[in-house]
């Protein structure tokens, strides 16, 4: 897999950019924006620099911060776009308590996002300009045509075997995924099908997952009996999502990775629910 190195330089310059600008009440595109141009910073270093050079790791130092802080907020801009997709939202008082608990932490969350930027932004932002340099100029230089080859050859190997999908392992091979899918797009020689599976299975994966951290916020702010309605009608969905997710998942793997599953354990799936 040849690297492009436009593709390798991108995700630093976007990233440096955001650092920049973010406000400190960011609005939803922008901090999806910013967690996404994050994870793509982390996929490109582990596909140009696997060995994790001194360079790297100080880069990564101050970057990973910023994505699990944007991450917290983009969970709440989620969740609470889940719960107004009900249909019955307006009419529920529950749902409207649920929506203003989700809110106030996202607002707690944007707040310690905004530190986070405004502590790491000078220097994060001298790293990437360094480091985008270093990374487009030996890409170009060092690498050639074998450049990104082992990142994502061990990724598919992981992929390939692992085990059985369900609620205990599926979020982590959603990140797998992920990561894979990064590395493909910074060649223009990779299949563009395959990225296109592996974008539809995550996303499908991660509706789950929304669902799922919605159910464990709710069964803390709502009433079990007085709620039980919307509880149940929560767990509901996430028993479905999870079927859809995981039968997407292993047409992903049949076809790409040579896994087909195990159909013993697909009884499983749906008895594990319950307790995520």
């Amino acid at each position: 897999m040849k690297l492009q190195p436009d593709q390798v330089e991108k995700p630093l310059l976007k990233l440096r950019k955001q650092l920049k600008a973010l406000s400190s009440n960011p609005r939803p595109a922008d901090v999806h924006s910013l967690r996404t141009q994050a994870r793509r910073l982390e996929a490109t270093v582990a596909a140009v620099a696997p060995d994790r050079n001194k360079a790297s790791r100080r880069l990564l130092k101050l970057i990973t911060p910023v994505r699990k802080a944007a991450g917290k907020v983009r969970d709440m801009d989620v969740l609470i776009g889940d719960v107004l997709t009900l249909a019955d939202y307006h009419g529920s008082e529950s749902l409207v308590r649920l929506v203003e608990h989700l809110a106030r932490m996202r607002v707690k969350h944007a707040r310690k996002l905004h530190d986070v930027v405004e502590q790491q932004r000078v220097e994060a932002r001298k790293q990437l300009k360094q480091s985008s340099k270093m990374l487009k100029k030996a890409v170009k230089k060092d690498w050639g045509d074998r450049s990104g080859e082992a990142a994502p050859q061990i990724l598919f190997s992981e992929l390939g075997y692992w085990p059985d999908l369900n609620a205990g392992n599926l979020h982590m091979f959603r990140i797998q995924i992920k990561e894979l899918r990064y590395m493909l797009q910074l060649s223009d020689e990779s299949d563009q099908a395959l990225i296109g599976s592996l974008g539809a299975v995550k996303d499908a994966i991660g509706e789950w997952h929304d669902w799922v951290e919605l159910l464990r916020i709710a069964k803390k702010v709502l009433d079990a009996e007085a709620d039980g309605g919307n509880l149940e009608r929560l767990q509901e969905i996430v028993n479905e999502r999870l079927e859809s997710a995981v039968a997407a998942a292993n047409q992903l793997r049949e076809r790409y990775f040579n896994r087909a599953p195990n159909a013993r354990e697909d009884k499983r799936v749906l008895q594990m629910a319950a307790s995520f």
